[in-house]
């Protein structure tokens, strides 16, 4: 972990430790006292959703506080491989290049491709994936500003009650298909795939800043923000210790690649001081008349 984040988590591991010493425990969603404006409240209520979020050409509803549509594209892709012998001198390395067709998030540009005939992916998306989030939501007596209602990232996937209208689109196994077979899709089309994240009716947590009958981040003194979401019911005690759980765990990626980088330098300095220390006694044992002593590695 580089210094810099090292020291954000440490810095953030000491604000859970503060913030949890200042946190205001709401008795229920419906207790709203102006005296806390301003402070760290903890809150637990049922999540309430005003208009359900659609997307009509499929036949979704949703009374959520998100809607995920996913859009995946049916596109050639490219594969490099390399085969034959390399030695010190001479090299005889042969590059191989294979094409298949996947279902992709992402535009992949054949232009670049080795072997462009034949493998042409479309330049764009017809339809792009998004994600659709609610206007109004609540818990009791607050409101969620649009901050906290982004912290709501737990998506379940569904499908709508009805099938599609619309001919050219085919529900197959939670998917919509933009094509005209399921099974031999062509490249060019497209499937879609819905999720939702905060149901109407849900039990929640939350730890974030009362401002009148809003909820929204909390701003520490050093401008840290803390907004927590949790789904059911969670004491202020439980959701600190997630938190602080989340914060260790985030620096173990950026750990576990210092450490390697930490083995690779060492190797490569044992490399490079048993070489000096090779040469050094060789050039002892010439002088001496003496053949130098092999190296153990």
């Amino acid at each position: 972990m580089r210094p810099s984040e090292q020291g954000q988590a440490v810095q953030r591991a000491r604000l859970l430790d503060e913030a949890i010493e200042s946190v205001v425990v709401l008795p229920s969603s419906s207790a709203l006292d102006k005296q806390n404006d301003g402070r760290l409240v903890h809150v637990s209520g049922i999540l309430q959703v005003g208009e359900p979020l659609t997307e009509m050409d499929y036949g979704i509803a949703m009374s959520a506080i998100k809607l995920k549509r996913r859009v995946q594209m049916y596109q050639w892709e490219e594969e490099q491989t390399n085969s034959g012998q390399q030695d010190e001198t001479k090299e005889s390395l042969y590059t191989n290049y294979y094409y298949t067709t996947n279902w992709k998030d992402k535009l992949i540009s054949s232009s670049k491709f080795y072997v462009q005939t034949g493998h042409h992916n479309p330049r764009e998306f017809p339809l792009m994936s998004t994600v659709y989030i609610s206007e109004d939501a609540s818990v009791g007596r607050f409101s969620l500003s649009h901050a906290l209602k982004n912290k709501f990232n737990d998506f379940t996937l569904f499908t709508g009650d009805e099938r599609p209208e619309r001919r050219d689109i085919k529900l197959h196994s939670g998917l919509y298909y933009h094509c005209q077979d399921v099974w031999n899709p062509e490249v060019g089309d497209i499937r879609v795939q819905f999720s939702y994240a905060g149901k109407t009716g849900e039990m929640v947590s939350l730890l974030a800043q009362q401002t009148g009958s809003i909820l929204q981040p909390y701003l520490t003194p050093t401008g840290m923000s803390v907004a927590v979401v949790h789904q059911g019911t969670h004491t202020v005690q439980q959701m600190f210790q997630e938190e602080h759980t989340r914060n260790w765990l985030s620096g173990w990626p950026l750990r576990g690649a210092g450490w390697i980088l930490i083995f690779i330098g060492g190797k490569c300095a044992t490399t490079i001081i048993n070489h000096f220390a090779h040469e050094q006694w060789r050039l002892v044992y010439k002088h001496c008349g003496t053949a130098a002593p092999p190296i153990s590695t």
